[in-house]
């Protein structure tokens, strides 16, 4: 049963490299695939393996998110008398500098420690404590039945990538080493694998564990000063704590960087990739939207492409995803690109590789070209 196990989706361990993308909102909102948010991964993961109570620990940027969210009533955490979804805000405290305190605008544990008395006060044996920005799907039930079964102090989920895995794009992640028993006993950052030359552990940000185990890690911490994320604690102390490590084997995309978020997403456009994504997707759920036909001119062209609902095409897309509301005007072109909620393209305009935030309108003739490493990025609302 998973009514003893409290889920925290921590938005305070974000790295946040994804340019104009996350100016005013946070990674978890960034939208992805055509339809969804970033979230909305993490939030299906935790509904569909039976965790009733869920808590937000929430960013600065997180507005649109909070707005996206709402109750959690899409992902059915509102269905429960004792669960459902909470925020916790961040803090903002100014330290006095005589103390030599840490601000609270780097790294997770001080925001955890903030929001101590909530923790004290949940009554759940497990705590599972999930990213936004890694995109993936688990049954988090074998996770925490594997980690009972272990005796482990901690299991981290990971994925072992090969050199199979042509569409990595790795960030900023930990490669974990692990002894015959899956017990972790070193974790080394490692940056920008791709694809991987040799097999690596990929540490997915997500764990399990007492619940109480968390909040002596979270006091000891703050009163040795050390430290500035619960990872870093739990690295530094690999030889005292059981971390045990347990395997994701699908689908995974670790969005940290405006390149991996390119990436993945141009990913998904290959065969194998879509197929790959689309395992089981009706179990991922998202903000529910009134949903209009997509309108195609009998001169629009489309190849290989997602276009949702509510678009209206009378140019040319290619090798593209295109969310709710995109215009493509007569004599337009889009190749290789992502284009947000409610953009217009003008007549003759020409993108690719190209990313556009929401509402950005291209002006006709306008042409935008990126590359497959370094995609050219519009800002939200802008007019090019």
């Amino acid at each position: 049963m998973m009514k003893d196990v409290l889920g925290m989706i921590n938005l305070m361990n974000e790295q946040d490299d994804l340019s104009t993308l996350t100016r005013n909102r946070c990674v978890a909102a960034v939208p992805f695939a055509g339809k969804y948010r970033l979230v909305d991964f993490a939030l299906s993961n935790m509904s569909n393996s039976g965790i009733q109570k869920v808590a937000l620990l929430s960013s600065p940027k997180a507005n649109s998110l909070l707005e996206h969210v709402g109750d959690g009533h899409n992902w059915g955490l509102d269905a429960f008398d004792n669960g459902g979804l909470s925020v916790l805000p961040p803090v903002s405290l100014r330290m006095d500098p005589a103390n030599q305190i840490r601000t609270l605008d780097h790294g997770d544990l001080l925001h955890l420690h903030s929001h101590l008395d909530y923790l004290k006060s949940c009554n759940e044996t497990y705590i599972l404590i999930a990213p936004s920005s890694v995109v993936y799907r688990s049954n988090f039930e074998n996770m925490v039945d594997y980690h009972r079964s272990t005796g482990a102090d901690i299991t981290v989920l990971y994925k072992n990538l090969t050199e199979m895995d042509h569409h990595a794009h790795i960030g900023h992640a930990f490669n974990l080493e692990m002894n015959d028993q899956g017990r972790v006993v070193k974790a080394a950052s490692t940056y920008h694998a791709l694809p991987s030359v040799t097999p690596q552990n990929i540490d997915l940000d997500t764990m399990v564990m007492a619940r109480t185990l968390l909040i002596e890690l979270i006091d000891r911490s703050i009163n040795s000063g050390k430290e500035a994320y619960l990872k870093d604690v739990i690295w530094a102390h690999l030889a005292d704590i059981h971390v045990q490590g347990y395997a994701n084997h699908g689908y995974v995309a670790i969005m940290d960087s405006i390149d991996s978020y390119y990436a993945h997403s141009m990913h998904l456009l290959q065969p194998q990739g879509w197929k790959q994504f689309m395992i089981n997707q009706e179990s991922v759920y998202t903000r529910k939207e009134e949903e209009q036909e997509i309108a195609c001119n009998h001169q629009a062209l489309i190849r290989n492409s997602f276009v949702a609902p509510g678009c209206r095409i009378e140019g040319y897309v290619e090798n593209s995803i295109l969310f709710a509301g995109v215009t493509v005007s007569k004599g337009a072109s889009i190749k290789n690109s992502v284009i947000m909620h409610d953009c217009e393209i003008e007549a003759s305009a020409y993108l690719d590789k190209v990313i556009l935030d929401k509402h950005v309108i291209v002006e006709q003739g306008a042409d935008l070209r990126g590359q497959y490493a370094h995609p050219l990025v519009a800002e939200k609302s802008n007019v090019i």
